[in-house]
This record gives structure tokens, sequence and C-alpha cells, in this order.
């Protein structure tokens, strides 16, 4: 089967699903991964909601956005890889970091090609407080409506929110034997650990998650559930 994964910002992968992604190629399904977001307004909004943790971002602070964002995706590029993603399976749309909603239509386009064959799609919840979750998330139902994907199971995960459907509408997978390696890869996200959340749930969740969640979806469903 073929698997998209969504992410809105390299990290979000490994919070979101890292566990299932690994269990998925082990069984030998067809992953492929998006970054949406280039990450370039992580040390300015880190500063800006005073979660930065200074002592580990100090080769980050004097440098401009620009910057931030290429060290960034070589993060994303070089943790793809240690996962076990193909090259040729992972793809940046290089929106700006906060500036996923105002470009809906670019990430529609974009997603088209990558979904129209896909039998899953994971992608992060619907209703969500942060922007860059929300837009993908809009982006993801849009390009799926607009192919008519009616076959495609839509896992949702949650970062920032929770999860709130009928319990015929969630699923669990099992990833117990896969912590440790999530906790791993997690360290090459280092512009991200710079991060007092991110830091947190890197040292006191992934290490601790025997299960992940998702909220399980068809087109049918949509706009029905406060996560679809």
């Amino acid at each position: 089967m073929k698997i998209v994964v969504f992410a809105p910002h390299p990290d979000d992968e490994i919070f979101g699903c890292g566990g299932s992604i690994l269990k998925w190629m082990d069984e030998g399904h067809d992953l492929h991964l998006v970054y949406v977001t280039d990450n370039r307004a992580l040390i300015t909004w880190g500063i800006k909601e005073n979660q930065l943790l200074h002592e580990y971002a100090g080769d980050y602070i004097n440098i401009d956005e620009d910057e931030v964002a290429e060290i960034a995706l070589k993060e994303a590029s070089a943790v793809s890889n240690d996962f076990g993603f193909k090259k040729t399976n992972v793809y940046y749309f290089k929106i700006h970091d906060q500036d996923v909603m105002n470009n809906l239509d670019l990430g529609i386009k974009l997603s088209i090609d990558i979904i129209k064959d896909a039998g899953r799609i994971l992608l992060p919840s619907d209703n969500n407080p942060h922007p860059d979750h929300q837009g993908t998330h809009t982006i993801v139902k849009m390009a799926a409506k607009e192919l008519n994907l009616l076959k495609v199971e839509f896992y949702v995960y949650v970062v920032h929110t929770s999860l709130k459907l009928p319990k015929e509408k969630q699923i669990r997978v099992k990833v117990d034997e896969y912590r440790h390696k999530v906790y791993e890869l997690m360290k090459g996200y280092k512009t991200q650990l710079c991060l007092q959340e991110s830091r947190m749930g890197w040292e006191y969740m992934l290490r601790r998650r025997r299960a992940e969640r998702f909220g399980i979806f068809n087109l049918q469903d949509m706009n029905k559930f406060q996560n679809f």
C-alpha cells in the first residue's frame, strides 16, 4: 500500500506517527513523506513565545531565517533517510513557516500528484490551534476532495490538540518495539530541540509511548467530526 505522511514541520512526523511509520515500513508498505514548511521561523517564534532554550540554541540565534530554513531542511533530509524513506519518496513544499494558511492553493497543487494513488494518508487534526497544522489538514482534504479519493483511508494524528470522536472511528497502532529508534531519530532535529516543548516531548514522551492513536476516516466523513 502507498502511505503518504504529511508533516506540517520537520519533526511532526515523529511526534504524530513515528512508530507507525517504522512499523509500516517493516511490513513492506510504500511510505512517502511530505514536509510542508521550512521551519524558518523556529528561532524567532521560540524567542517570541518564550520557548527557546538558549543553552541549546547558541548556534542559531544570530543567523537569519533563510539560514535557519536551510539547516532545518538538511536535518529533515537526514532524518527521513535514517527513517528509511527513499529519497524519491520525500517531498519538500518549502512553504514559509507560519504561512501555510496563505498558501493553500499551492499546497493543494503540489499534493495532487503525490496522493492520487495513495491507499492511506496521514494528516494532522482539523480544528487545530496551530495555523500550519490547520493549513496542512485543509490542503490534504481539499486535494483529496478534488481527486474524489473514495477508497483512501485517512489517518488523523494529533499534535497541539486531542482526538474527540467515537471509539469506532479510532485505531491504535502498537509501536512498543520502535520506541527507542523513534527517540534516537528525534536527535537529528537539533534545531527543534532548542524549543522547550519539543525537548520535553522528546525526553518524556517518545521513550514511553507504546501505541499511537489515530482517527480513521473516509472521504464521506469529511466535516462530520471535530478532527476531520
